[in-house]
């Protein structure tokens, strides 16, 4: 081999070799890219128990998982923000890792910029006594958004790497230690709360209700239903009390308020505190002042807290009572029961989204709309006076035999049940709930929406049939030739006669089909309560329309008919309102003037 060849074989050989250390060198390796897919911060999030938190200016915070509440164990002792301390412990495995850098990239002035050997935030992540991660937080890096981070990890090496990386950690871990505090003074989820105790100078108000799906109560100093509304604005008000500043540390609950007589102790019972209770004292604010002076059982500082609706908290009983007779969730409601000294019981029941009316030995459909407006009208009527709150003889109030009792009862809740009464005089109407003292005195204007006859209760569906049963319609008006319709199912054809004469060709198929349609789904106004005179009306019909029905899908086999009558609510007159009546039923009907007249629009075709 002649010296040449072999001297451009030894430069090729190191330009190779530079190459190759360029690679490695500037180029992460195998194991840096597996690493940076799955990325550098991989641990379990539930085993973390601590937190530290220090910066190059000296100040820093600690937090600690204590009975299932994350707690500041340092600069100060107290509760720490739940949601900020699951925010930082949330980023660490969504950071974005952009590239892992060396010091040996750097020259010895560009690597000092980088602070990653002295960063400015060091984050520890602890298990116990055990770092399960260790953070530190340099200088912002050239790309836009990015930081320089070193990372060291309990298991996976023990060396510290250093990278470029998004991430919002700075912003999270900036600020004063005191920003850890928990900012709100009771933190509880409102769902959870099972009682409240509102004690003051002048007296005591307790709220109770079983859990969170279920109303609140007033139970001292009377026993009432609560407004949903006010219960609610009371809860919020307590829930959201935000901490201004700390007045002072290492007090106790009992010494919130300067002047005794002035001070609020609200005891909070939930139910997913380990402890059950909770006790806050609050110094009464002037009328205008939205700050005031409180602390609380859980906590050894004594605080100035905040809030816009701050004298919510100074109600008085008649202003948590629920003005409203009745909260019903109409959805839920699957039986309704109706007494009365007049009538017969009404029993109204709920099957698969269908209200139904047990109506003489037999369920019948129901008045969907007038069940409707029941709910409504005991929803939105407001009690016009508490009456009383303790009355021993109802009499004067006809409570101790109403003239009407009206009973619900919602899925997986208790039977409510409303009794109403009147005065001698007939003129004033009383109501109370059975089991419960207070006596609300109601406007007359609430009666008409819970009939007491039961036939105002049933479904306006006079008529239902189906157009493939339809066998023949026959129509009367007063003395003049029935027409008589017949109708083939199997062909959807229609023919006719009138006086002897077929009048077939004349039928216009559309109109017939109207009818036909009209017929099968006919509705009416309403149901007369007082059978008797239009009882005698309809022996003598103006009007009258015969419907002959058979088998559907067959046009042989045997058929039956269906008679409807109607004649004038004022014998002699076209009235606007007809009485009507199907077969010899015992229930009479209301059907408007212009309803009639489109059974009885001629279903000819226009020309002839």
């Amino acid at each position: 081999m002649h010296s040449r060849t072999t001297l451009l074989l030894l430069l090729l050989a190191a330009a190779l070799g530079a190459v190759i250390l360029g690679v490695e060198r500037y180029f992460p390796s195998t194991r840096e890219l597996q690493e940076m897919r799955r990325g550098p911060v991989k641990f379990d999030r539930r085993a973390v128990t601590g937190i530290e938190i220090d910066s190059s200016g000296g100040d820093g915070a600690a937090l600690q998982l204590v009975d299932d509440l994350w707690r500041v164990t340092r600069p100060f002792e107290d509760l720490a923000d739940p949601e900020r301390v699951v925010k930082l412990i949330a980023e660490m495995p969504g950071i974005g890792w952009i590239q892992r850098v060396h010091a040996s990239e750097f020259d010895e002035s560009g690597w000092a910029r980088t602070l990653l050997d002295q960063p400015r935030q060091r984050l520890r992540f602890l298990a116990g006594d055990k770092i399960l991660l260790e953070i530190g937080l340099g200088a912002p890096a050239p790309i836009e958004g990015a930081t320089y981070v070193s990372v060291r990890q309990a298991g996976r090496t023990d060396e510290t790497a250093f990278y470029v990386a998004r991430t919002a950690l700075p912003e999270l871990v900036k600020g004063k230690p005191e920003e850890w505090r928990d900012g709100k003074l009771l933190r509880l989820a409102a769902g959870s709360i099972t009682g409240l105790k509102l004690a003051q100078n002048g007296g005591q108000i307790e709220l109770a209700r079983k859990d969170g799906n279920h109303p609140w109560m007033l139970v001292k100093p009377l026993s009432s239903r609560t407004s949903k509304e006010k219960s609610g604005e009371l809860l919020s008000t307590l829930l959201n009390l935000e901490i201004v500043e700390v007045m002072e540390a290492g007090v106790t609950g009992g010494e919130a308020a300067e002047t005794p007589g002035a001070q609020l102790r609200i005891t909070v019972t939930s139910g997913e505190d380990p402890g059950g209770t909770h006790e806050l004292v609050l110094a009464k604010p002037d009328k205008e002042v939205q700050e005031t002076r409180a602390t609380c059982s859980h906590r050894r500082q004594a605080f100035l807290v905040r809030s816009k609706s701050l004298h919510e908290l100074w109600s008085q009983p008649n202003d948590l009572r629920d003005r409203m007779l009745a909260r019903i969730d109409e959805d839920r409601v699957a039986l309704i029961r109706i007494e009365s000294v007049l009538f017969p019981e009404i029993r109204l029941e709920k099957r698969s989204d269908s209200w139904f009316l047990t109506r003489q030995d037999r369920q019948v459909a129901a008045n969907g709309e007038r069940i409707l407006r029941f709910f409504e009208a005991l929803n939105t009527h407001a009690i016009a006076e508490f009456t009383s709150d303790s009355a021993a003889n109802l009499g004067p109030y006809g409570l101790d035999k109403p003239f009407l009792r009206v009973a619900w009862q919602e899925v997986g809740a208790t039977p409510q049940q409303l009794l109403i009464g009147k005065n001698a005089a007939g003129d004033e109407f009383y109501t109370k709930y059975e089991g419960e003292p207070s006596v609300y005195r109601i406007e007359a204007s609430l009666l008409p929406a819970i009939p007491q006859d039961g036939i105002k209760w049933k479904g306006l569906g006079a008529l239902r049939f189906s157009q493939f049963a339809l066998r023949g319609i026959r129509l009367s008006a007063g003395t003049a030739p029935p027409t008589q319709l017949k109708y083939d199912p199997s062909t959807a054809q229609w023919s006719g006669e009138r006086a002897g004469r077929d009048i077939t060709p004349l039928i216009d198929r559309v109109k017939a089909d109207l009818l036909a349609g009209r017929l099968a789904k006919f509705n009416v106004q309403d149901w007369s309560a007082d059978a008797s005179d239009a009882i005698r009306a309809l022996q003598t019909p103006v009007l009258e329309v015969v419907i002959t029905l058979g088998e559907p899908g067959r046009n042989d086999g045997p058929t039956r008919e269906t008679r409807l009558v109607f004649a004038p609510t004022q014998e002699g007159m076209d009235t606007a309102l007809y009485f009507g009546r199907v077969d010899a039923g015992p229930d009479v009907f209301y059907v408007n003037r212009s309803s009639l007249l489109q059974l009885f629009t001629p279903v000819f075709k226009t020309t002839e």
